[in-house]
């Protein structure tokens, strides 16, 4: 019995399906991170954290993406 290691069809779909349900995912949250960002800025005192919040979550958002995008060539 031979065992080959390419991955079938339904293997291929599967990943796929989880980096796009991690894509919307992280990008829900980066959008509300930013929605955040943008409304602390008109804040008397505005904070630091909201908007080093919404860039992690862009990092994020984009490397997944970029990771995404190289899978599928």
């Amino acid at each position: 019995m031979t065992h080959d290691n390419t991955p079938d069809n339904s293997e291929v779909r599967r990943r796929g399906l989880q980096f796009e349900a991690l894509l919307g995912f992280l990008g829900f949250f980066t959008f509300i991170a930013l929605i955040q960002a943008v409304i602390n800025v008109f804040k008397p005192e505005p904070a630091v954290w909201p908007a080093l919040l919404a860039l992690v979550m862009v990092l994020l958002t984009t490397s997944m993406w970029r990771a995404w995008r190289r899978s599928q060539r």
